[in-house]
């Protein structure tokens, strides 16, 4: 049996499609006749191609002991890119597809205290990972599911049949401030090596960590995945500025309308992209020279200062920026 755990992309094959809600699918890809599908660590998630030209990522819920199929959820968003869209209506039962290898950007720690898992609707996905891989460990660990309804409820199958289905609590309908009560209620008492893993919408996310800051938990003992990052608003004729590139002797203007990644492909410069939402890293790029703007949620502080930035969504507060490409 061949093993595909080389770099590059996997063809798997869409097995199941299943309507876990009104508006969320689940799809289980399986590798194609004579493959196996990489392993991967609770957390993680694929790029996945629906249709040509197109690229998403979507964290993987399944058991991470379980490679013989990936397990994907995915909400139909009113307000899609395509993405979603192209995912519900492209991907058929026994249809090819093309993805990634996985990638982690939200993993579990090695620490011994609590682990509270927050999940705000279908960011509940890769917590349904880490609730599996936690369960195997023996750690301890809760996860609060918050959804608008019951009916709202993805994967309640898998919940239901597994071994720590007493460990999730439902919250459902909640918006501040009895969000934030609720919230606080269940992030009280931090103890020194507990950790919070959250997952959902801004909004959603904005209320825990104004809850847990408010409680005393310190920014490092929160872990989160976010589904993309807010571009920056731009107004058309102000805000240009210039990218050196320092390898290719090449100067572009970047107007205030445009991403730096656009402007580099019209200028026929392949950058590597994926998510072009600021979160996956994947157009991290260096800055040897000017202020990057950052309006990423992948790069931390640190890397900022250290000249870090992500092409796809960051701009510049100064009119020459200069970038190791």
């Amino acid at each position: 049996m061949r093993d595909v755990t080389q770099d590059g992309d996997l063809e798997v094959i869409v097995r199941n499609v299943r309507a876990e809600t009104s508006e969320i699918r689940s799809f289980v890809l399986e590798p194609k006749p004579g493959e196996t599908l990489p392993a991967f660590e609770a957390g993680a998630h694929i790029d996945v191609f629906p249709i040509p030209g197109l690229v998403r990522q979507y964290s993987l819920v399944n058991d991470p002991a379980d490679c013989r199929r990936y397990i994907l959820g995915v909400k139909r968003e009113q307000n899609s890119r395509g993405g979603s869209s192209a995912m519900h209506s492209a991907l058929q039962e026994g249809c090819a597809v093309r993805i990634s290898r996985p990638k982690n950007h939200f993993s579990l720690r090695s620490g011994g205290g609590r682990n509270i898992l927050l999940a705000g609707g279908i960011g509940v996905t890769p917590l349904l990972s880490m609730s599996q891989a936690l369960a195997a460990r023996g750690a301890d660990f809760e996860l609060h599911y918050f959804a608008r309804s019951n009916g709202e409820l993805a994967f309640r199958g898998l919940i239901n049949e597994s071994a720590w289905s007493d460990r999730v609590s439902y919250h459902f309908g909640l918006v501040p401030p009895l969000l934030t009560e609720v919230i606080e209620e269940v992030l009280r008492k931090p103890g020194a090596d507990d950790t919070i893993y959250m997952c959902g919408p801004g909004p959603f996310m904005d209320v825990v960590r104004a809850a847990a800051d408010g409680l005393g938990w310190t920014p490092g003992a929160i872990v989160a995945e976010h589904f993309s990052a807010e571009p920056p608003k731009l107004t058309p004729g102000a805000d240009e500025f210039v990218v050196r590139l320092a390898k290719r002797g090449l100067e572009l203007v970047v107007p205030s309308d445009k991403a730096i990644i656009d402007v580099l492909r019209e200028a026929g410069v392949e950058v590597k992209t994926s998510c072009e939402q600021g979160v996956c890293g994947t157009c991290v790029t260096p800055v040897l020279e000017g202020e990057p703007e950052h309006n990423d949620l992948f790069l931390s502080e640190e890397e900022h200062e250290a000249g870090l930035m992500t092409l796809c969504v960051s701009r510049s507060r100064s009119k020459l920026l200069v970038l190791d490409i």
